[in-house]
């Protein structure tokens, strides 16, 4: 049994309780059920059949979601495009993930081409759903290029625990091709609680709106959304059963706010694209007079090992993905353990703390976004006068981080901000804009010789 069947089930009972809602879209159960069989059918119609990858480049509408599960349903390789790549980017994507189809958001085909999600339900065959499916999301990696992870069916299986919860009106707040947004878009439907789809680009507005008219319950944050809206003239009071934050740094201060705010119904959520859900921290264990409680990440989740070694945080388990597309498994080249990326310890208490990053990938934006300093050095120095140059994150309260450059210009060249922020912008798009430039004679270089942007980003500590 997958997470399919789950949300069989539950779409089969109370047909007329209200399943799905985004935009002007609001589908009962039956509606959504009978959506899910049409979609699928519009891809077998089309030639797709199980094995096969599907890219979806969607944004959060109910019929994207369904589009999600139809996909599954049918034994197929799901691959999720985010909207945040360059054309370029899009397309290396595609290309690497060896799919047999697109699936667009009309409001994204010129960007990429595709059959459009809202021509494709055909008929509305019943099927049962297939034994097992495969998941593949863009992480992107610290060079720039596109690195898919690949999770097996198995990886939902946590999702069963979920059944027997009582369904609650859940907010989805990020893109359901990102990690939580899917993982809530999935959870939401197998408990059987009303899934409300905020629009693709957060606004605190409508989220206050939505909040309020939908009788929200249950959400989940990136910190610079909750920042947003802990800042908002009309942010909502204790009405939520539970919020999850997670995605990148979580300010303390921040953290403390939101659970005076709210109560002790806030916990923070520590995963990635390749390790689904690797600690949790809830409310009820934050102290506020031990302010390290504001400061960790909580403990392992159960099924998952986590371990420190020399400071790198490694993860096994089988919410750990397989490996990426087109290279050996984990299992092949580390006996299934995975190293994060992260930098962090354990207390005497069993829980984690993450005190910084191994790679340089900058998590910014409203919706904690990845930048691959990599890709946006490379760029710069194509750019005249520029002889060397490094990206890092620079800390900052509203978005966790953004984009500062260390360059080194050509003798006698002047370097002009706007310029530069403006050839990025054309070049990689928005999210990479820088925020700062630093003039330097020279970048700091590790005993190996490359560039030491550990101490780069010190300088803003």
């Amino acid at each position: 049994m997958t997470y399919v069947d789950l949300v069989l089930q539950k779409l089969s009972t109370d047909g007329e309780r209200e399943a799905l809602i985004g935009g002007d879209t609001r589908l009962t159960r039956s509606q959504a059920r009978d959506l899910l069989f049409r979609l699928a059918d519009g891809l077998t119609q089309r030639g797709v059949r199980p094995g096969d990858g599907v890219a979806a480049f969607v944004g959060n509408t109910p019929e994207a979601v369904l589009l999600t599960v139809a996909v599954h349903l049918l034994g197929c390789r799901l691959v999720y495009v985010p909207p945040e790549p360059g054309p370029s980017e899009l397309a290396a994507l595609v290309k690497r993930a060896e799919v047999a189809a697109v699936v667009v958001d009309p409001a994204f085909s010129d960007r990429l081409d595709g059959w459009h999600l809202q021509d494709l339900p055909g008929d509305p065959v019943e099927r049962t759903p297939a034994p097992g499916h495969t998941t593949v999301s863009y992480t992107g990696g610290t060079t720039g290029l596109p690195k898919l992870a690949v999770h097996r069916s198995h990886s939902t299986a946590r999702l069963e625990a979920l059944r027997h919860m009582p369904p609650t009106n859940m907010l989805c707040n990020t893109l359901i091709t990102h990690g939580s947004g899917a993982g809530v878009s999935m959870a939401a439907l197998v408990v059987g609680s009303k899934l409300v789809l905020g629009p693709s680009t957060f606004d605190a507005d409508t989220f206050v709106r939505l909040a309020r008219d939908e009788q929200i319950t249950t959400t989940m944050f990136v910190p610079p959304m909750m920042y947003e809206v802990l800042d908002h003239p009309d942010c909502p009071g204790p009405q939520f059963l539970g919020i999850g934050v997670g995605g990148s740094p979580l300010a303390p201060r921040r953290l403390r706010q939101a659970i005076e705010k709210w109560g002790p119904v806030v916990f923070q959520a520590y995963g990635m694209t390749e390790a689904l859900g690797i600690a949790t921290m809830p409310a009820s264990d934050v102290d506020f007079a031990r302010p390290e409680t504001l400061r960790t990440v909580g403990k392992p989740n159960p099924g998952i090992e986590v371990e420190a070694r020399d400071g790198d945080v490694w993860v096994r388990g089988p919410m750990v993905m397989e490996g990426y597309w087109g290279e050996p498994p984990l299992s092949e080249t580390a006996d299934g353990w995975f190293n994060t990326g992260d930098m962090g310890y354990f207390d005497d208490n069993g829980y984690l703390y993450l005190n910084d990053r191994s790679k340089d990938v900058i998590v910014t934006g409203r919706t904690s976004d990845n930048v691959y300093s990599r890709l946006l050095d490379d760029f710069l120095v194509t750019l005249p006068g520029i002889r060397q140059a490094a990206a890092v994150g620079r800390p900052d309260e509203a978005l966790g981080e953004v984009v500062h450059l260390f360059l080194v210009p050509e003798d006698g060249h002047d370097v002009d901000f706007d310029s530069i922020r403006d050839s990025v912008v054309g070049e990689l798009g928005e999210l990479y804009q820088p925020s700062g430039i630093t003039i330097v004679p020279q970048l700091p270089l590790t005993q190996v010789g490359k560039v030491d942007k550990r101490r780069l980003r010190s300088q803003f500590r």
